[in-house]
């Protein structure tokens, strides 16, 4: 994937006449001229879609911290749509808005000059289904984030990019028409030099994906029970190294960002999730909230609740008491015989974290005049994300990490399986076969038999939030299923000790991001969403 990343850089400067679709005169010239004429033209030509989707990861601060609009994760400096007071001409939904139509434009460019080149039928066909991937890709982000939103199915000259809005189920059938071309012409897999390609399983999901959202849920199980039983997609043993430069381009990753250990072509996931004890110094700029370590379960699948706990004085547990977490031996037993996904997503106090000078012990209260204390940045009683942090002191480019992203893995497919098959026919046993899986890899007890399906729905999206956390994929979930406000709207952050940070807000129009303000003065025949003025 080097090799893509690479000759995405020689794509840029020949696909820079698209740099930004907010300017308007930057819409015209890629079409013309003496590109579009070789194989290799082609190839360069899509590789520019990659380079737009890894815009959007790192133009949020790295994706996954979309949670931190969610009940599970906090930003520690930015209050942005943490708070409900983000305003409709906020940059961030500029930013998000000019990236997913640059890559339609650059998709549309290519759907239309690849057929007209000569070259292989095999690159052709590939090269085809790279677009309409991405092209169906970027409009499902718009129509998740944005809802209804133009549709164009031709690179637009300035004076054309001024189409009112599609409805939302016209973006939805154009995405699942985009995702079924591109089952057609995408390869199943790729030699080690292409890897991090759309394949033909990335376009399955995200069509299956479309049809969860669209609320089909018949159509969007048949697409996930395909995956799962015809690729070549297997759960890897071990969570931990899914989220770590080693484990890049497992057997679980369907579909990715991917990265290298280069100045402006690395993630800076380092710098924003991990810690003063790494090896470059992170920031901890998104932190997992109490209500996420909470709702790991006990190994035996019981819900953890402190009323099973006492403090040093042998009285229950208060965690809102900052002085029952400076007992050691109280606190440690809060952690044991959890979920270990918990510890392996999660640093919790007497935890321990493998940073850039050895082993360092969380110790709580925290000690900074320890060299072997684990110090983090937030030292007032805050846990810290393990995923994506690296440990040791192997890599030290604190914005520009070799980790790729995952975007859409197996785990999470078996998840939106089992969702959509309750949704359609109850908790069957595909459904419990599913999140079962998930759960055994995890090493908890799986899900007993005789759930209703009210019961599974509340199980599986229990499971989504532990097993994807950090991942980004929360934010979209509570929004769907119609509950951000019930989980997030005024909800304080805190500490795990109970000190508050920030209160939180999600209005109601917040399910809907609103059209930027930039947009609608140069596009009059768009409308705002509700609520947004």
């Amino acid at each position: 994937m080097k090799k893509i990343i690479i000759s995405i850089i020689a794509s840029i400067f020949l696909l820079s006449s698209c740099s930004d679709f907010l300017d308007r005169n930057s819409l015209v010239g890629l079409s013309e001229g003496g590109f579009w004429k070789s194989e290799e033209d082609a190839i360069m030509g899509v590789n520019s879609l990659y380079n737009a989707n890894r815009e959007f990861t790192n133009s949020i601060v790295i994706y996954g911290m979309m949670d931190d609009f969610t009940d599970i994760s906090y930003q520690s400096w930015a209050t942005g749509l943490t708070t409900g007071n983000f305003p409709t001409n906020a940059v961030f939904y500029e930013t998000s808005w000019g990236i997913f139509y640059k890559g339609i434009y650059r998709a549309n460019t290519a759907i239309k000059q690849i057929p007209g080149i000569e070259m292989s039928e095999a690159v052709k066909n590939r090269t085809m289904g790279e677009a309409k991937f991405f092209r169906g890709y970027f409009y499902f982000k718009l129509w998740d984030y944005f809802g209804g939103v133009p549709i164009y199915d031709y690179p637009m000259n300035a004076d054309e990019a001024d189409k009112p809005r599609n409805t939302e189920q016209e973006v939805y059938d154009f995405i699942v028409q985009d995702m079924t071309d591109a089952i057609s012409l995408l390869p199943e897999s790729y030699g080690q030099s292409d890897k991090g390609r759309a394949t033909k399983w990335a376009a399955l999901a995200m069509r299956g994906k479309a049809h969860l959202w669209a609320k089909q849920y018949d159509k969007a199980a048949a697409d996930f029970k395909e995956l799962m039983e015809k690729s070549d997609r297997k759960l890897v043993d071990d969570f931990h190294s899914l989220f770590r430069v080693a484990g890049n381009n497992n057997s679980e990753v369907i579909f990715d960002v991917q990265y290298v250990a280069e100045a402006k072509q690395g993630i800076a996931t380092d710098r924003n999730y991990g810690n003063s004890g790494g090896a470059t110094s992170g920031s901890q700029r998104t932190r997992p909230t109490p209500a996420l370590v909470n709702a790991f379960e006990m190994v035996d699948g019981t819900s953890f609740d402190f009323k099973n706990y006492k403090n040093a004085k042998g009285t229950t547990f208060d965690p809102n008491n900052p002085e029952d977490w400076n007992d050691e031996a109280s606190v440690r037993k809060l952690f044991e015989n959890r979920d270990p996904r918990m510890h392996q997503a999660i640093i919790v106090p007497w935890s321990e974290f493998e940073g850039k000078s050895g082993t360092l012990l969380y110790k709580f209260p925290v000690d900074k005049t320890d060299p072997g204390a684990f110090v983090p940045v937030w030292a007032n009683g805050s846990y810290s994300w393990r995923k994506f942090v690296e440990t040791g002191s192997t890599y030290t480019l604190q914005d520009n990490m070799p980790q790729n992203f995952p975007l859409i893995r197996l785990a999470d497919v078996m998840l939106m399986y089992a969702e959509a098959q309750n949704e359609a026919v109850g908790a069957d046993q595909s459904v419990y076969d599913a999140i079962n899986a998930v759960r055994k890899r995890a090493g908890i007890k799986e899900l007993p038999a005789g759930l209703s399906q009210a019961q599974m729905r509340e199980k599986i999206r229990h499971e989504r939030m532990v097993e994807l956390c950090g991942e980004g994929q929360r934010y979209s979930d509570i929004r769907r299923w119609k509950i951000a406000k019930d989980v997030v709207d005024g909800v304080w952050m805190t500490e795990f000790t109970g000190v508050k940070i920030r209160q939180r807000g999600f209005p109601d129009h917040y399910y809907l991001w609103p059209i930027p303000q930039k947009e609608m003065d140069l596009n009059p025949a768009l409308k705002q969403n509700p609520g947004w003025n």
